[in-house]
């Protein structure tokens, strides 16, 4: 919320500007807590750094067709990017590597794909497109150093130049522990690359952020087939320091799990996990579409994830109602087997989750401008953009609402004139999808 304040003569008129958007109705499973999103839309509204936005979770998060996927092209569309984290996204990190470096699945080490590198062995990223790189000016790296790890380099490409190492680091520790190291470069267009000196070494992945721009830091970090078993599994002390240095602003869950208490239980130890690592951090849990044989297995592990949602002040997402029924989106021609929507399905839902969340308004003017015309008048002003409709609204007691004008927005500004009839007159400014 947005207060104002305007003294006209011996009147004090108080403008108050909120962001609303109709919501389901009723539905035990309906979408919730968007208001929750506070600190992530302050963040992104103030333009002043990168805002680093996390999928997080098995195939249903992925990084080429799901939900998430959508959601972000559009979140970049709005906000311009700023660099990657961790997993490919438009084949801006696609991975090399030599000498016997092997990509890794799920293992005690972390969660997602990652890279065992022996010595002699490298990993590099590239920019399908871009040979010099991705425009940056910062790359870092996360780690996990552990009983067999030894020294490894890390080595900068700019503008596609020759490797030049910049630092040798060390994946030793006696205990596993998650590490992360980044470095400051000019601005430019800049690779990284990781070559093994000895020991085996276990990279999780790399960054390259512009941190000059005000858009999205792109992070995914999911695996295919995998449980939150797989996930709290993986030792605190590897976990929390590569969250803590990734610092989502953003996280968005989806998973397929079940509604047992074993879940719930993983669950709790995420949220532990999240919140001890990341102040301010905001989430959206994914109430995950219909499965091809369902029974009461959709239903029980969203009333779960909404239930946890709730407790913990997060935001919940219903993509089940909009689904309607498996048979419903296979027929319309949304789904890619018995459990995965295709690129046209995820858009359908993230058009929901879009307006439901308001991520619609995004980086758009949402003040309401009030200057006194005579004592008996006030002339509101407020500046529109194409795509939302905008109420305003008045009352002389914060609790009945009357209507003075509503119209969808175009880019320009809106100037409205109203009679006073109170001596304190409250406005608000409504702003919904069109």
């Amino acid at each position: 919320m947005v207060w104002e304040e305007f003294r006209a003569g011996a009147s004090t008129i108080l403008v108050l500007v909120v962001l609303g958007i109709a919501r389901a109705k009723g539905a035990d499973l309906s979408t919730t807590g968007a208001d929750r999103l506070q600190e992530f839309f302050q963040k992104a509204d103030a333009k002043s750094s990168p805002v680093t936005i996390l999928s997080f979770g098995d195939s249903m998060a992925d990084s080429y067709d799901s939900l998430a996927y959508v959601l972000m092209n559009r979140l970049v569309d709005r906000m311009g990017i700023a660099g990657y984290s961790l997993v490919n996204y438009r084949n801006t990190l696609l991975w090399n590597f030599t000498n016997g470096t092997q990509l890794v699945g799920y293992s005690y080490t972390w969660f997602t794909d990652h890279f065992q590198i022996p010595p002699g062995g490298g990993v590099w990223w590239e920019m399908q497109g871009s040979p010099g790189g991705i425009s940056s000016d910062q790359v870092g790296l996360f780690f996990a150093a552990q009983p067999q790890g030894g020294n490894f380099t890390l080595s900068i490409s700019t503008n596609g130049g020759p490797w030049a190492p910049v630092l040798t680091l060390n994946g030793y520790s006696p205990l596993p522990v998650g590490r992360y190291t980044n470095i400051a470069l000019s601005p430019n267009f800049h690779r990284m690359r990781v070559d093994g000196t000895a020991g085996t070494n276990f990279i999780i992945g790399p960054q390259l952020l512009n941190s000059r721009s005000t858009g999205v830091h792109v992070a995914f970090t999911y695996q295919g087939g995998i449980g939150l078993n797989q996930v709290t599994n993986v030792p605190r002390s590897i976990r929390d320091p590569i969250f803590k240095a990734l610092a989502p602003d953003l996280l968005i869950w989806h998973m397929k799990e079940d509604g047992s208490a074993a879940t719930g239980q993983r669950m709790l130890e995420c949220e532990d996990w999240w919140s001890n690592a990341v102040r301010n951090l905001n989430v959206v849990y994914v109430g995950t579409p219909w499965l091809s044989i369902d029974g009461n297995y959709t239903v029980d592990q969203n009333t779960l994830v909404r239930s946890i949602a709730q407790s913990h002040n997060r935001t919940y997402m219903d993509c089940m109602t909009p689904a309607v029924s498996y048979d419903w989106m296979r027929t319309n021609g949304y789904m890619i087997d018995g459990t995965h929507e295709n690129i046209q399905g995820n858009t359908y839902l993230a058009n929901f989750a879009w307006d439901s969340l308001n991520f619609f308004s995004l980086r758009v003017e949402k003040r309401l401008n009030i200057q006194a015309q005579s004592r008996t008048n006030a002339v509101l002003q407020w500046i529109t953009a194409p795509n939302i409709v905008y109420q305003l609204q008045a009352s002389s007691n914060m609790s009945t609402w009357n209507s003075l004008y509503m119209a969808p927005g175009d880019g320009t500004t809106k100037t409205y004139t109203n009679n006073l009839a109170q001596t304190r007159q409250f406005y608000r400014l409504r702003l919904t999808p069109n």
